[in-house]
């Protein structure tokens, strides 16, 4: 240490660290890294969580709620998202009870005359597009 002595900016060095080791306060600070990532993940669930609390709480959307109740569920689905698909559980489109609705068909009824055509009829229950509603349910079951 005595090696330092006359050169100034050494001098305030040393004084300036005897300082910070006699500092009550100093001796507190607990200096943690957090990884980028964890933070990043951090931000994402709680972003998710709102938009959680979002999706539940709107009146607007209901059919396509109906299909995608967890949100963080539909985000890990590897689904091409088309015009179509997106008409189909937003109840829109070419969807006989919406054009009924909009007064743009006469009729709401589906082509296989069990119900009105509305997409959870579609999806669920219609007989017209049975083989591929198993074709569908047989994909997703292999992919689980």
């Amino acid at each position: 240490m005595e090696a330092q002595i006359g050169i100034e900016g050494n001098e305030t060095a040393d004084k300036l660290a005897k300082e910070a080791a006699q500092d009550d306060e100093n001796q507190n600070i607990v200096f943690d890294r957090i990884p980028i990532r964890s933070v990043a993940s951090e931000i994402n669930r709680k972003v998710l969580e709102q938009w959680q609390r979002q999706w539940n709480n709107t009146e607007k959307g209901a059919v396509c709620r109906s299909f995608f109740l967890k949100l963080e569920q539909r985000l890990k689905m590897k689904m091409p998202i088309t015009p179509e698909f997106t008409a189909l559980v937003t109840g829109h489109g070419n969807i006989k009870s919406y054009l009924h609705r909009l007064k743009l068909a006469d009729d709401p009824t589906c082509p296989c005359k069990e119900g009105q055509q509305t997409s959870e009829h579609i999806i669920f229950e219609c007989n017209i597009v049975e083989a591929q509603r198993s074709s569908l349910i047989k994909q997703i079951m292999v992919r689980k």
